[in-house]
């Protein structure tokens, strides 16, 4: 269901569902048709009947007129038509799925080839042309800002350096611009990113000798023929100093909140808000809220990216993460939302083995992506057997395994650059809704003032115009059945406290308080 500036897509309303349906319709449809056909059958034994035989010797005209009815009830203008129509019908229904998921299978393949290719030439064209065409730009660009003197050179080569350092403050927000008026730049050119690896080490031969070499040492395949292999094969090429955390442990410090004046969370609003009930801002913040049943709802925000250097360092939310969240690598911070779920747990003594209190994951950005790779690992699926749900916004994670017990709720700007970086669009089935909204022309007047609310690429990563997404969800619950049926699921963590269309507060089991955990985490080296 779509209306002004929101796409709303899987979920209980989705594609997906409805080809399910007709998957369940189509030997439904057979099944009554059987049956009649049996009906038709029995209705003409009776003809044969030995008493109707019988009959017609004393009342024919009667006779005829009941064996008259009989043919009609049970021939080809009743039961025996009715039963060749429906299994025409089911025929019909079975193929119009079949050609549907047929002609989907076809067009993603076709696009998959497309990107790939295009990929392809283009890394050829960055060593051949792109780089060749923009040095000499810069050198050309010094030349003219440089005055003839006696010390020209010198002057020359400060002009050069001048002109590098400008580039990003010019060409930066044009670029910005472009990919936020024209999104599906970005994510074409990175579905195609193992063509564009290829291509890279094809035009510069002795980058693709030395990206083959690294791939080898670290086991991966080359030439990639996936995105994530393509990432995978660039994290390698860091050769362990940069994009690689295989040196470090990570530690987790605990640091309780008073929940004096808490309040849990109302709708999706509250549980995507930077400032909401259930956000520990630069830290993994730990939500128990009791239930009245004994029970603990869990709500797990993870923090999104706070440093964008590929250099490990002690803030694991970084740009080194990321990369590994891409390649479908485990991280440190994955280890670390698992320990401190499990310590919250624990602290109301909800943390035995075998407890399965639902949890719910969230995170923006990069704190999405955790979030949806944390649900698809076993090792943390183990430890908290209740994962129900999942929350994100500005987050890439179509490409991420998610199990279909796990319910997925993705919001997506259409001109946000983020949620296209794994160049997959989400997944069109019953567990998982996403919302894609298109800023252009729809942000409310007070948001209209923020510095970064332009519908620009970086600008519509902002997480605060993802909390206005997230209030524009809560008030379209009600009359699209995705989203309804998703709220459904999610009313052990949302209707905690509200019993009725009063808001009357419950009472939680005896003794059982709320609880909020903020945890600190560091990657730091064994023994340091």
């Amino acid at each position: 269901m779509s209306e002004p500036g929101i796409e709303i897509s899987g979920g209980a309303g989705g594609i997906a569902v409805a080809l399910d349906a007709l998957d369940v319709a189509a030997p439904a449809l057979r099944a009554v048709a059987a049956d009649l056909a049996d009906s038709a059958a029995d209705l003409a034994l009776v003809l044969a009947d030995p008493a109707l035989v019988a009959a017609a010797l004393v009342a024919p005209g009667r006779t005829a007129r009941t064996g008259a009815d009989l043919l009609a009830v049970a021939g080809p203008s009743g039961l025996l038509g009715t039963s060749l129509h429906l299994r025409v019908l089911a025929g019909t229904v079975a193929a119009a799925a079949e050609l549907y998921r047929a002609g989907e299978g076809g067009a993603r393949q076709a696009v998959e080839g497309v990107d790939r290719t295009a990929g392809l030439v283009l890394g050829i064209a960055v060593p051949t042309v792109v780089l060749p065409v923009s040095a000499a730009t810069v050198l050309g660009a010094a030349a003219l800002r440089t005055r003839p003197s006696p010390v020209w050179l010198g002057a020359y080569v400060g002009s050069v350096i001048g002109v590098v350092r400008e580039l990003p403050s010019r060409a930066g927000p044009r670029v910005d611009r472009v990919l936020g008026e024209h999104p599906w730049l970005l994510e074409h050119s990175v579905a195609g990113a193992e063509g564009l690896v290829v291509g890279l080490g094809l035009g510069f031969p002795p980058l693709g000798l030395y990206l083959a070499d690294r791939a080898d040492r670290a086991g991966l395949r080359y030439p990639p023929r996936t995105q994530a292999e393509a990432v995978a094969v660039v994290t390698a090429a860091g050769g362990g100093h940069v994009l690689d955390e295989s040196g470090f442990e990570v530690e987790v410090r605990a640091h309780p909140v008073s929940t004096a004046g808490w309040r849990p969370p109302r709708g999706v609003s509250d549980l995507v808000a930077a400032d909401g009930p259930v956000s520990g801002g630069d830290h993994v913040r730990v939500t128990g809220i009791p239930l009245t049943d004994g029970r603990y709802a869990w709500v797990v925000d993870v923090p999104g990216t706070q440093t964008f250097s590929p250099r490990p360092g002690t803030n694991p939310w970084d740009q080194t993460s990321n990369q590994l969240l891409e390649a479908h690598e485990r991280t440190l911070t994955m280890t670390a939302v698992t320990a401190a779920l499990s310590d919250a747990r624990a602290r109301t003594g909800r943390g035995a083995k075998g407890v399965a209190d639902p949890v719910l994951l969230g995170g923006h950005s990069q704190g999405g992506i955790t979030a949806a790779a944390l649900a698809a690992d076993p090792v943390f699926r183990a430890q908290h057997p209740g994962l129900s749900h999942v929350v994100t916004t500005g987050a890439p994670i179509g490409g991420v395994p998610v199990p279909e017990g796990v319910s997925v709720l993705s919001l997506e700007h259409v001109q946000d650059l983020v949620p296209a970086l794994d160049g997959a669009r989400n997944p069109d089935r019953a567990g998982w809704v996403t919302v894609r909204r298109d800023l252009r022309g729809d942000l409310p007047g007070d948001l209209r003032r923020l510095p970064d609310a332009a519908p620009t690429a970086t600008g519509a990563h902002s997480a605060r115009l993802y909390e206005s997404t997230g209030a524009l969800v809560d008030e379209r619950t009600v009359t699209d059945p995705s989203l309804l049926r998703w709220r459904e699921g999610a009313g052990d963590f949302l209707d905690a406290g509200r019993v009725d269309a009063q808001h009357v507060d419950p009472q939680p089991a005896a003794g059982a308080r709320p609880v909020v955990v903020d945890y600190e985490v560091r990657r730091v080296r064994p023994g340091g």
